[in-house]
């Protein structure tokens, strides 16, 4: 089950992120620069590549880790331009491997999401081409990705580089949300979503990024022997990714990181040698004693205010009547949306104007489920169904992604708090559809039974 790692170019790759963080938060227009950087290298990385898939999936990683980065710093030409570039690659690898591409069901998704658009009447006021690609390009980027991802084959080996790639962004935004706000007692007032405290982005996206390098992190933790370096490094950068996710007072991306992590740990438990046991009780101990170390810590560092946002109370102490923060309103309002216009809905991004008008506040969906029923109706159910069903129906074929429930539960838990705003959905997403096999059969972790 473990893999051992002596490969020195890690730490140093991490080391590189973490100066970059530093570097992009000193020198602000380097942002953009590094965003150029970052378009480059990764088209060249792929059209260079023997194995194009692995490539892609290697790119898409890093593109969908940063992100949330990018547009934190300012570094991105347009706001949907990593969901684009996902479409991008997707393309490529389809050219590249045509005749295995087998993910047709898809682009049948992607074409029924698109009907929405034809029967959408837009005002003369209304920005149509914002509209649809705000709400559709993070929907549309997923079915592409998931067309090329679906049953490509990649060793574990291999994925557990992809999702090593992810985690190096994920390091730069972690350091450059230290040095934007070093002392978080001072910007920590309330229970309340903190952007101050989120590097100055949306504490949703911030938190859903930062528990994806959570997982990671454990994860890594769980199947690699490290050396006592690189241990040492692997372990401070999870107390640190684990106490700024808790501190942008977001819960959605700390918590699904958590559950993905838990059922990861439930599932080589359950498939694995007692060697595997022993290594997971191991690893859980330690887990155990750091996470209490970072919760007090975070605790005192937010004056408390941490702890009774995870009881649902507000700055006084005070349990709120609503745990979902008004998310719970946001969906009824969409609900009563579709059964007024069942068939192709409300119209691609009409649910902000429509809630506007029957309760005079103007928010966005953070539930993708909710807005594809409200927006397009019938049409968006089929799509849902599409998304959910597929990839289990294809678990029964394809049984060897150790990490397929924890990438599946992390797109499901994703979307349901933070929609399909960032591209990170559509990678996660992506990657459960993937067949991985084992260069060393002593590496299999049997999960066929």
């Amino acid at each position: 089950m473990s893999v051992i790692t002596r490969n020195k170019s890690e730490v140093t790759l991490l080391l590189l992120h973490a100066i970059i963080g530093g570097v992009l938060f000193t020198v602000p227009f380097s942002a953009m620069l590094y965003s150029l950087v970052i378009v480059i290298v990764t088209f060249y990385f792929i059209f260079s590549a023997k194995d194009k898939t692995y490539a892609i999936l290697v790119s898409a990683a890093y593109l969908a880790a940063s992100d949330v980065f990018l547009r934190m710093t300012g570094g991105l030409v347009f706001y949907e331009l990593h969901k684009y570039l996902l479409i991008i690659f997707a393309v490529i690898g389809t050219i590249y491997s045509l005749d295995s591409s087998k993910g047709f069901i898809y682009l049948v998704c992607a074409a029924l999401l698109l009907v929405g658009v034809v029967f959408t009447e837009y005002n003369v006021t209304e920005s149509a081409r914002k509209m649809i690609m705000f709400n559709l390009s993070g929907a549309i980027s997923l079915c592409f990705f998931a067309f090329f991802c679906f049953k490509k084959q990649i060793s574990l080996q291999q994925l557990n580089k992809v999702l090593f790639y992810a985690l190096l962004p994920i390091v730069a935004m972690l350091v450059y949300m230290f040095l934007y706000t070093p002392d978080l007692k001072s910007v920590i007032t309330g229970t309340a979503s903190n952007h101050k405290a989120s590097g100055g982005f949306g504490p949703n996206q911030v938190a859903t990024i930062l528990g994806f390098g959570v997982f990671i992190l454990m994860t890594r933790l769980l199947l690699h022997k490290f050396k006592k370096t690189q241990l040492i490094v692997e372990f401070s950068l999870l107390a640190l990714v684990t106490f700024r996710g808790l501190a942008t007072f977001s819960r959605g991306g700390i918590i699904a990181a958590f559950v993905a992590t838990i059922v990861f740990m439930l599932l080589i438990y359950f498939r694995g040698n007692i060697h595997v046991v022993r290594k997971i009780f191991k690893m859980i101990f330690f887990f155990v004693i750091a996470g209490v170390g970072v919760w007090f810590y975070t605790v005192s560092q937010t004056s408390g205010m941490i702890e009774n946002r995870y009881l649902n109370k507000n700055a006084a102490g005070v349990e709120k009547a609503d745990i979902t923060t008004g998310r719970g309103d946001l969906i009824a309002i969409e609900l009563q949306a579709f059964f007024e216009n069942p068939i192709f809905g409300i119209g691609v991004g009409k649910s902000k104007q429509y809630r506007l008008d029957r309760t005079g506040t103007l928010a966005a969906s953070h539930n993708e489920m909710s807005r594809l029923v409200s927006e397009h109706g019938v049409f968006g159910i089929v799509s849902f169904l599409i998304l959910f069903l597929t990839p289990l129906l294809l678990r029964l074929q394809v049984r060897n992604n150790i990490y397929f429930y924890s990438f599946f539960l992390l797109w499901l838990l994703t979307i349901n708090h933070s929609a399909m705003r960032i591209a990170f959905p559509s990678f996660i997403y992506g990657l459960a559809l993937l067949d991985v096999t084992y260069e060393n059969k002593k590496n299999k972790i049997s999960v066929s039974k």
